[in-house]
């Protein structure tokens, strides 16, 4: 009886209900639910299950809820999917603008994590991907295991960079090609545009490479030279590294260029040049005590050394040296002329080594000789002897135009005219106190003229120091202790600065005494000057082969003298043995 009197109350209650609301632990529930639960020492208990019963829920109704075991987690159905509750607070964390929502509480959001380090934190188990983007053809996405963080794309495609909403600024491929300023990268690393390295950074090329020494590869600044951009080149050792140029169309180097030395003085310089001096050359070769240096003006190629130089052509001395010829027939040959005008060409006072002689007296091309003219072409000329074991010179008849015989008569007379002088040079600092047994030039002038030649060269009628030296506004004025000797119609002077090894010329500006003279120059840059002579347009020289024929003819002059006379004398002497036949 009981039971059904429970039974008929229920029955009466649960038929209320469809008129109003059901309150459980309250009388007044609340009129906008249908079921209104209050307590204060008890909860309600939904439906708990596991992950797999709950997802195996049949035709779930949207609004379902339940208590998932696995994940320790409310879920509700949304007509779709099943979505998982917030926990923990009652606060609504989340906000719905149309289709957008966000976090309401301005604090950090966190996937997979309670303690988000960042405004978005996404946390998954190793070897997970964290977060994709993709249009449903590029994917790129976030991806961590034990040992790696990765970002890129998950698709086959390039992953780039921009800046600024704007056009790409790097660029990744799928083959590991990565471009600066380039979408088409053509190496692991393409920069289309410069490139700046901070401080005394070093790049290292080839690191990693079996065996390469430390420092092979590396390109620094101020790494390990002051001043100056390091780079090494590959190899082993510090004693076998190298460095190729594949340079098929030319390379530039502005500056001076180094080989083996820190700081060079010559455009290209290899080796020291000790302390020779030598700088501004185009070429130098030096040793660390000596040197041998390449210069090249508009007008000629100057070579300069501070030894001797020697040449050695094929295999140390078996070979020719040729000058304008590439088929040098002897030791050295010289090919070709230059026009030697004198008075006025400063050559006066060399023996001048032409080709030969031309029909006007002069040496021409083809002819052969040795020539002291007023003007010719010359081949080779020297300032001092030149030594030989024999000179041959070309005197083949069919060269000449023979106009008749020396007089041997006339040559001999002309010899006799001829007075040979015991004399020593002014110049004592190149001759020293030599003796010489030669003709004077002006003597030999006088009785065979055509031997003799007029150029333009210096003489030592000075031949002083300078015992004072001024500036002025037009020059410089040098003062000497002596006379100086210098004509009054002199225009040049031949002087010695010191510490220099040339002499150089400079034009006579005014003589205002006998002891003084002003020359015209910018700056002398020496403290103390040797002046050797004045200029002199009739520079005389002598053609002592010229002498040696005049001498030929002479002595077969006395030839036949000496034959005519011991004709002379076998007579007599017949005379006498017929007169001593006759008195016995």
């Amino acid at each position: 009886m009981k039971k059904f009197m429970i039974l008929m109350f229920v029955f009466l209650s649960m038929s209320k209900s469809y008129a109003q609301s059901v309150g459980i632990g309250t009388t007044t529930p609340n009129t906008s639910s249908m079921l209104d639960v209050s307590a204060t020492d008890k909860g309600m208990l939904v439906p708990r299950m596991t992950t797999v019963q709950r997802t195996a829920i049949t035709s779930p109704a949207k609004g379902l809820l339940v208590f998932d075991n696995d994940v320790s987690s409310f879920f509700f159905y949304n007509g779709t999917a099943w979505t998982q509750l917030s926990a923990g607070s009652s606060t609504n964390f989340w906000s719905a603008n149309g289709s957008d929502i966000s976090n309401t509480n301005g604090g950090k959001v966190g996937i997979g994590t309670a303690a988000p380090l960042s405004a978005l934190g996404v946390q998954t188990p190793t070897g997970n991907y964290g977060f994709t983007h993709t249009d449903g053809t590029v994917t790129i996405g976030s991806y961590v295991n034990a040992n790696f963080g990765w970002f890129g794309t998950r698709s086959n495609h390039p992953l780039t960079f921009f800046t600024a909403d704007g056009g790409p600024q790097m660029t990744l491929l799928q083959n590991g090609n990565f471009g600066i300023g380039t979408i088409t990268p053509q190496a692991k690393l393409h920069v289309a545009g410069n490139i700046k390295v901070d401080a005394a950074n070093t790049i290292e090329l080839g690191a990693g490479v079996t065996g390469k020494e430390s420092n092979a590869g590396k390109i620094g600044y101020e790494t390990y030279t002051p001043d100056a951009l390091d780079i090494i080149g590959a190899g082993t050792l510090g004693s076998n590294r190298k460095i190729t140029f594949w340079n098929e169309g030319s390379a530039q180097f502005r500056g001076n260029v180094g080989i083996g030395v820190a700081n060079a003085n010559n455009k290209l310089q290899i080796g020291s040049v000790g302390s020779t001096g030598f700088s501004g050359n185009d070429i130098v070769v030096g040793n660390g005590t000596n040197a041998t240096g390449l210069f090249q003006t508009n007008s000629f190629l100057q070579m300069v050394s501070s030894t001797d130089i020697v040449l050695f052509p094929r295999n140390n001395g078996a070979g020719r040296v040729g000058i304008n010829t590439s088929t040098p027939r002897a030791a050295l040959e010289v090919d070709g002329n230059a026009t030697v005008a004198i008075p006025g060409n400063g050559y006066g006072g060399y023996a001048f080594y032409a080709i030969g002689y031309g029909s006007d007296g002069k040496p021409a091309t083809n002819t052969g000789g040795i020539y002291t003219a007023t003007d010719g072409l010359v081949s080779i000329y020297a300032s001092d002897r030149v030594f030989a074991a024999e000179f041959n010179a070309f005197s083949d008849a069919r060269i000449k135009a023979i106009t008749g015989v020396s007089d041997n008569w006339k040559d001999l007379q002309t010899l006799n005219a001829l007075r040979i002088t015991d004399y020593t040079m002014k110049d004592k600092v190149k001759y020293g106190n030599k003796s010489f047994k030669k003709v004077i030039a002006q003597e030999v002038e006088k009785v065979y003229p055509q031997v003799v030649s007029k150029h333009t060269d210096f003489v030592p009628n000075v031949y002083q120091s300078a015992s004072k030296i001024e500036k002025t506004s037009t020059g410089y004025i040098l003062h000497f202790d002596h006379e100086h000797k210098i004509s009054s119609t002199a225009k040049k002077l031949q002087l010695l600065l010191s510490g220099k090894n040339q002499m150089q010329q400079c034009n006579i500006v005014a003589i205002p005494n006998d002891k003084d003279v002003i020359i015209e120059t910018t700056d002398l840059n020496a403290d103390k000057i040797f002046v050797y002579g004045e200029e002199v347009n009739d520079f005389r020289t002598v053609d002592y082969e010229g002498l040696t024929t005049l001498n030929i003819s002479a002595t077969q002059e006395l030839s036949k003298i000496i034959a005519m006379q011991n004709k002379k004398i076998e007579a007599m002497e017949q005379e006498i043995k017929l007169l001593q036949s006759k008195r016995d």
